[in-house]
């Protein structure tokens, strides 16, 4: 299974200049806990509603005058659309990020995927894998 079968879409981006204030709003508005922040179409950061609360609110700054690019975390793990399900795993534990925005060919934002969103796949492969095994045991 490759990223792009099982990556969310569509992904809630903004631009760099997008005030963080704003940002929140967004995040608010479509139940997510993370934006990624796009330049030209490519993401080239991510903001966390705990990167809000550590590097804005925490220090009393203004978010309405904070723009994202200012609080993204920028040393992304983009994995292309076409990396495999396991492969994407091992590098998500090798960077210990638990998002990983997803991109086609040219590099364009096309998905993202979670570290939860990982888990939950995985699950329901072992509990596809536990069914075949308890249809093979002879009952006694």
């Amino acid at each position: 299974m490759t990223l792009m079968e099982c990556c969310q879409v569509p992904v809630v981006s903004v631009p760099p200049e997008t005030p963080v204030f704003d940002v929140a709003a967004i995040m608010a508005e479509q139940n997510v806990g993370s934006v990624v922040v796009v330049e030209n179409k490519k993401p080239v950061g991510i903001v966390t509603d705990r990167d809000i609360t550590v590097r804005v609110t925490a220090h009393g700054l203004d978010p309405k005058k904070i723009p994202a690019r200012t609080v993204m975390t920028a040393d992304l793990l983009v994995l292309a659309g076409t990396t495999g399900l396991y492969e994407a795993l091992e590098a998500i534990r090798k960077k210990g990020v638990r998002r990983v925005p997803v991109v086609d060919e040219h590099g364009a934002l096309t998905g993202i995927i979670t570290v939860d969103d990982i888990i939950r796949l995985l699950a329901a492969e072992m509990e596809g894998i536990a069914a075949v095994i308890r249809a093979g045991t002879p009952v006694i």
